[in-house]
C-alpha cells in the first residue's frame, strides 16, 4: 500500500512540473499556443481576408 502512495504522489509532482509547449512551434509556453505563433496566424488570417476584399464578391451581380 505504501507503494500505491508513493506512486501516486510521484504522479501529482509530475503534473505540476510538467511543462507545457506550443501546439504549433514546440516551444515551451504557458499556453496552448504561444504568443508569437498566436500573432502569426492572425496575420495570416488577415492577410487573407484582405485578399479575399480585394478580388471582391464573385457572387454579385444580377440574377
Amino acid at each position: 500500500m505504501e507503494e500505491k502512495k508513493d506512486r501516486q504522489e510521484k504522479g501529482k509532482k509530475a503534473e505540476k512540473e510538467k511543462k507545457h509547449t506550443c501546439s504549433i512551434c514546440g516551444r515551451p509556453s504557458e499556453t496552448v499556443i504561444c504568443r508569437a505563433c498566436e500573432d502569426r496566424i492572425r496575420g495570416e488570417a488577415l492577410e487573407h481576408k484582405h485578399e479575399i476584399d480585394k478580388a471582391g464578391r464573385t457572387d454579385s451581380g444580377r440574377r
